[in-house]
Formats: structure tokens, C-alpha cells, sequence
């Protein structure tokens, strides 16, 4: 984080979880989404793809129920079902309705002051709903994600509550500073790179690992890898700590409505059940990823759909929208951070 933040915000967000913008939401424009949303039919439409591309999550919980969901999709699947419909009635990812718009408001308030690294990609953005009752989550990281593939330990997340989250409603994120516990940074992509880049028929012209030929298969031999082993039972060790002895540390953020906060989603954090009988809780959220020197390429499907491909730009002040995932390898290395 410490070349990707200007020095002054990274310390903010190192001791404290999170940077708060300032920014917030034009309310005919929050209007708008919650509106946009109301139509989207209920579910979850990151569901089917989160469990069958991330067994590995469940090994973060232990090796007994990691072999589970391996060994009975099944009844895997119904577990997995059933912590979704705890915390969400609705979780709608890669709409894209809003995302421009949304990401041109920050920079039209000066959204770029915060950051020292020239380009953040705008990968996807997400809806989340919570009815009453639900509980959002309990103390997590969000691990790189397989079927995204460009995931790291340090992506940022715009959150932004449509709705107050504070003691009367509930729903409010709290989230553990880096000063008390970090993930390790890089660890991901380097896997990848070393497991992806040894065999040329993975690369494309520009020697860069093309994610559209790796297979499920090829997946699968990544995830039994003994080094991708270790790096969940590091995973595992965190979340035990964060759980058992620092549950006191985290640290609460000003969440009113429209309000833009600014953190990692890798950080271990933790949401309050929701309370409010007479309103839903609902956040709107845009994934943003660090572009790295390095010789991965971005993919280009979500679920079917275009992503990856809008890019914050500090150093001209611009949101560029592409028709094609960006081209990382057509970015200058000074322009890109070293892994």
C-alpha cells in the first residue's frame, strides 16, 4: 500500500483500516441505483461461480471442512447456500450501470489527491441487500478471488452505504488496521506467475499469461500445489489470530449514506447484523486493482459479462472506458508498480 497511497493516506489507512474521502453521493444519484436495484431480480449471481472456483476458501475454516466441499459438492453446496441466505437477499455482481458515472463524481472531488501509483483499474462493482436479521458477515478476509485471476492482497474497495449504517440500524463494517495485522502482500500473483509462465502454451504473443487458456483443470492443479497449500494454511493462521486476538482492535468508520469510504477488502473486517425492520440494508461497492509489473494479463469475462475494463488514470484526471479488458502490457513500467 505504502506506492500506492500518498504517504499521508497510507498512514490513515494503516492505522486505522480505511481512508475516509470526504465524498459523497449526490442523493438523486443514489436514488438512482436503489431504484436500478429494486428492479434486479433477488438472489446472489456470483453464487454458482464462488463455490465451484473457491473450494479453497473452505480450507481457510480447516482442513476437515475443506476436504468436505471437495469430497461432497453437494452437501457443500448447501452449506455455502446457506451462509449466503445469513447475510445477503441480494448480492448483484458486474452490473456496470453506475460504475462510470460513479467513478467521474470522485474525480470530479478530487478523488486522485489520495494516491501516489498512476492507474487503479476499475474491475467490477457489486450491490449487496440484507433484509432484517441478516447478519452481513463475521470476521473475514476476502481472499483473491481464482475466477477474477488478477486478484491480489492489495486491491481497494469504494463502499458506499445507500443507506445509514450506524448502533440504531446495525449493518455497520468494522474493519483491523494493517498496524495490528496484515495479509502478505504479492503472494497471489506471484504464485500464479510461477506456476503459469513455465509453459509457453499458457502465454500469449507478448509473453504474458493469458487466463482465457488456463482450464479448470489447470486450476485444479494450481490449487494442489504445495505452495499454494502453504499460503492457505498462512491464510488460516491470520484469520485464527484475527479472530482469537484481535477482536477488540477493529475499528469502526463514519458509514452515513452516500458517503465514499476507501479500504481493502483483504483486511480482515467484519459487518453487524441488520436491524432496521423497515428498510433493507444496501451498499454499493467497486473493486479497484493495483496494476503490477508483472506478465499476467486481465480476463475478460465475469460471469459472461465485460469487466476489467475501465481505468482510473490520476496523472490526466480521467475515468477511460475500453471495449476490451486494458491492455496491461501496453502500459509503461515506470506506470506500473513492482511486485
Amino acid at each position: 500500500m505504502i506506492n500506492i497511497f500518498k504517504d499521508q493516506y497510507f498512514i490513515e489507512h494503516y492505522e486505522t483500516g480505511f481512508v475516509e474521502t470526504g465524498i459523497f453521493l449526490p442523493n438523486d444519484l443514489i436514488e438512482e441505483i436503489k431504484q436500478h436495484y429494486q428492479t434486479v431480480e433477488e438472489g446472489r449471481n456470483d453464487f454458482p461461480k464462488f463455490f465451484v472456483s473457491n473450494e479453497h476458501l473452505a480450507y481457510v475454516e480447516g482442513e476437515e471442512v475443506g476436504d468436505l466441499f471437495v469430497q461432497s459438492p453437494d452437501v457443500a453446496t448447501e452449506m455455502v447456500k446457506n451462509l449466503y441466505d445469513m447475510s445477503y437477499s441480494k448480492a448483484v455482481y458486474r452490473e456496470q450501470v453506475f460504475l462510470k458515472r460513479v467513478c467521474q463524481h470522485l474525480l470530479d472531488n478530487g478523488f486522485q489527491k489520495f494516491f501516489k501509483t498512476r492507474y487503479l483499474l476499475v474491475g467490477y462493482d457489486m450491490y449487496l441487500r440484507s433484509k432484517h436479521g441478516q447478519m452481513a458477515a463475521g470476521i473475514h478476509s476476502d481472499l483473491p478471488n481464482f475466477h477474477h485471476f488478477y486478484e491480489t492482497e492489495n486491491d481497494l474497495t469504494l463502499y458506499i452505504p445507500l443507506i445509514d449504517l450506524n448502533e440504531k440500524n446495525g449493518g455497520r463494517l468494522s474493519v483491523l488496521p494493517q498496524k495490528k495485522l496484515k495479509i502478505p502482500s504479492h503472494l497471489f500473483l506471484n504464485l500464479l506467475l510461477d506456476f503459469f509462465s513455465k509453459n509457453s502454451s499458457y502465454l500469449d504473443d507478448a509473453g504474458y499469461i493469458n487466463p482465457e487458456k488456463i482450464s479448470s483443470e489447470l486450476m485444479d492443479e494450481f490449487v494442489q500445489t504445495k505452495s499454494f497449500k502453504d499460503l492457505l494454511v498462512c491464510y488460516k493462521m491470520l484469520t485464527d489470530l484475527a479472530k482469537s486476538q484481535y477482536a477488540d482492535d477493529f475499528v469502526r468508520p463514519d458509514e452515513r449514506r452516500g458517503k465514499v469510504l476507501l479500504w481493502n477488502n483483504k483486511d480482515f473486517h467484519a459487518a453487524d447484523t441488520w436491524n432496521n425492520s423497515e428498510q433493507d440494508r444496501e451498499v454499493y461497492i467497486i473493486r479497484l486493482f493495483p496494476l503490477y509489473d508483472v506478465n499476467i494479463k486481465l480476463k475478460s469475462k465475469l460471469h459472461g459479462n465485460l469487466f476489467n475494463n475501465h481505468l482510473f488514470d490520476f496523472e490526466t484526471g480521467e475515468i477511460v472506458q475500453f471495449d476490451d479488458p486494458v491492455d496491461v502490457s501496453q502500459l509503461t513500467k515506470q506506470d506500473k508498480l513492482a511486485l
